[in-house]
């Protein structure tokens, strides 16, 4: 699943301002946002979600929409590989 509409709108916009790096993304304030020409509600929750996104090392993750969840073990991989704390 990739980015939606609104994020990459918002995207453009911070880099059409020179924000084209993660050091002049977690710069900016809330007034240096509020500031911004015709900002929205929903771009400055996108904004404030992409800078903890940025703080938190989970930028990709963040625009990509995925988790790091690990599928879980199926009966049959259990029997395959054997439970764990099992001998062989």
């Amino acid at each position: 699943m990739g980015m939606d509409k609104q994020t990459v709108r918002t995207l453009n916009r911070l880099i059409d301002m020179k924000v084209d790096t993660e050091k002049k993304l977690t710069a900016l304030t809330i007034q240096d946002i509020l500031s911004m020409q015709g900002v929205t509600v929903s771009e400055i929750h996108i904004i404030t979600e992409l800078q903890d996104a940025v703080k938190k090392h989970k930028v990709i993750s963040y625009l990509g929409q995925g988790t790091d969840d690990l599928p879980k073990k199926t009966e049959k991989e259990d029997e395959f590989y054997g439970r764990e704390g099992e001998d062989y």
